[in-house]
């Protein structure tokens, strides 16, 4: 019932709005255009999204500030095909499900470093921040072809930006709820720093929610004048967070904590056709939880996780209409990990090298795309993963694609060797892929149209009867994503709506918190010195399991809208407000664990140029 009242009241409301306002419409030679964005994930190589046969979905820094988002989960549930599930309130666990493959089948990259953790895999999406992300690109499908394992169901990579002025915003809310952030940038001749901050504090809606979080990070840059650069990134995060209970029972004392580091050293070389870029890195992951009230006594367990990768992509391109790309990577894992129960694993560790190539060719109104890689693992032996599309430009307007991958994922060290849990005749996941798109672009408006079904083979999933992790069997995930856009000169507005059938093969049944129907309205609205943005989402009913008896049930379908107002005007303050669930909905992500209610949260944010002498 209040979806159509949240939808009624948009359309009703902003649209009109933005119809009847002279200002807004554009004459014939002001007419906005869909933008054309760079991809640097879905490719070896820098390439325009649209003459690529990906489906791709780029989150800009504009979009960022005005929808006011402080973390990337929040963008990214918006995106068609994505399902983002957050286990209560802020910081709690939150996974990412693209195309319905499993939460752990996404890739997700900060400036080209995995942060999958190798213990079990998957990525904690409650844990990363928005400040001075530049843009967050989105490629759906399996890409095991240019990333190996990890990149079964897509991948999502986070990209830092230049700080073109210092700011500092502070903003405060219920709750206890407060905010700081800083960021800022400096050109010294022929480098250039960036370094940009974060301390969040805030008690939550119940006894033991509170949710802390401390980030710093760096970014130095240095370029010759024969087109060589060399950097220095640096990302350091600090989260504490309490967990105010377990099923039906409260735990007021239980606690997790949270350290992970991130350094890499990237190097990029272009003269004329070539073009070398390379990285180093090095990721660790921590955690600790302590549950002192446990039933069963006191319970704790802690984790450290490392993961070393080198990687090297050199790319020549033949013409604006052709180029090939070939690299190389290796990767070391290790992970420790112990408990209330002893030891559990110590120094596992896992090592992975590989060989890829990517070749990009147009001929006429026709594009081809083709990827292959050869990855080694040390325990598992080679993979061959393909990936084949092709592009047909019908006019200078629409266009056409289709895309056939094939993606695989070797099991985490915490699910082969974990006491009790771990099976080391885990196989490794692998999937096909298939997808049919389509996509007009006009000067002001575009619209994209996308039909994908995934074959997922040896799915790894915990047995209850066994107690073990096993290799279940097969799982399809099919669907239709359709999206649309339009621009005006002072106003955006973008909508799109999801279809998902994912499925057990083996038993028929619907898989975990993927719901059947999805969609979202984001627009924008900028009439003089205010800045208006709007966020509504719909989640249909999804399968999941009672958090007491561990019996499935159903999770009820949800709505929600944001609301987010900034004024301008002023040369170097803004103030600024938001309102996170206007309409208070309650509502679960995860069965169990409620979402927070309606939130009122109001800030300032200082701006200044940096002296140019």
């Amino acid at each position: 019932m209040r979806v159509h009242i949240l939808w009624l009241g948009i359309l009703g409301g902003v649209i009109p709005a933005l119809a009847q306002d002279p200002a807004t419409v554009p004459s014939s030679s002001q007419t906005p255009t869909v933008h054309d964005e760079v991809l640097v994930t879905g490719v070896l190589t820098e390439e325009s999204r649209h003459r690529l046969p990906v489906s791709a979905d780029v989150i800009g820094q504009e979009e960022i500030e005005e929808r006011q988002a402080t973390t990337v989960a929040d963008l990214l549930r918006a995106v068609p095909g994505l399902d983002v599930v957050r286990s209560g309130s802020a910081g709690k666990v939150t996974s990412l499900f693209t195309r319905g493959t499993e939460s752990d089948h996404t890739l997700v990259l900060w400036n080209g470093i995995e942060l999958n953790n190798p213990f079990f895999g998957g990525f904690d999406w409650g844990l990363l921040p928005t400040e001075n992300i530049g843009r967050v690109e989105v490629i759906r499908g399996p890409f095991s072809a240019l990333y190996g394992s990890d990149a079964l169901g897509g991948v999502v990579q986070v990209l830092t930006a230049d700080s073109p002025a210092q700011s500092l915003s502070l903003e405060f809310g219920g709750d206890g709820y407060r905010r700081a952030a800083l960021s800022a940038g400096l050109d010294t001749g022929r480098l250039r720093f960036d370094v940009s901050a974060h301390s969040r504090r805030g008690d939550g809606e119940a006894e033991n929610d509170f949710y802390d979080s401390d980030e710093l990070v760096a970014r130095a840059r240095w370029r010759s004048g024969n087109g060589l650069e060399l950097g220095l990134l640096l990302r350091g995060n600090e989260s504490d967070l309490g967990i105010p209970s377990s099923g039906a029972l409260a735990t007021p004392h239980r606690t997790t904590a949270w350290r992970e580091l991130e350094i890499a050293l990237p190097l990029e070389f272009e003269r004329e056709r070539w073009k070398i870029e390379a990285q180093i890195s090095r990721a660790s992951f921590d955690s600790e939880f302590d549950g002192p009230d446990d039933p069963f006594g006191f319970t704790f367990a802690e984790s450290s996780s490392i993961s070393k990768r080198a990687r090297v992509v050199t790319s020549y391109r033949f013409s604006d209409e052709a180029w090939l790309a070939v690299g190389g990577e290796y990767e070391d894992q290790e992970v420790d990990s112990s408990s209330v129960f002893g030891p559990g694993l110590e120094g596992a560790g896992q090592t992975t090298r590989a060989l890829f190539s990517q070749l990009f060719y147009a001929v006429g109104a026709w594009r081809f795309d083709l990827g292959l890689r050869q990855d080694d693992h040390d325990a598992f032996g080679a993979a061959t993963s393909p990936r084949l599309a092709t592009a047909w430009q019908i006019d200078d307007r629409n266009r056409l694609w289709a895309g056939y991958g094939e993606g695989f994922r070797s099991p985490s060290m915490g699910e082969l060797f974990f006491p009790f849990s771990g099976n080391p005749e885990l196989e490794p996941e692998k999937s096909e892929s298939v997808e049919l798109g389509y996509e007009y672009r006009g000067p002001a408006w575009g619209v994209t149209l996308t039909g994908f079904r995934n074959e997922l083979d040896n799915l790894i999933d915990f047995d209850f009867v066994l107690s073990r992790n096993v290799n279940i069997g097969s799982a399809r995930t099919r669907g239709v994503e359709l999206g649309t856009e339009r621009r005006w000169r002072s106003a955006d507005l973008r909508a799109n709506v999801t279809y998902l059938e994912a499925i057990d093969r083996d038993s028929g049944l619907d898989l975990l918190r993927r719901p059947e129907w999805r969609g979202s309205l984001v627009g924008s609205w900028r009439p003089g010195n205010w800045v208006r943005a709007v966020t509504v989402l719909y989640v249909g009913e999804r399968a999941d399991v009672d958090p007491i008896t561990f019996a499935r049930a159903a999770n009820s379908a949800y709505e929600r809208l944001d609301l987010a107002l900034r004024y301008r005007g002023w040369r170097r303050l803004v103030p600024y407000a938001r309102v996170e669930n206007v309409t208070d909905e309650h509502y679960a992500e995860a069965l169990g664990f409620p979402a927070p209610g309606r939130q009122l949260i109001g800030g300032l944010s200082l701006s200044w140029q940096p002296d140019p002498n």
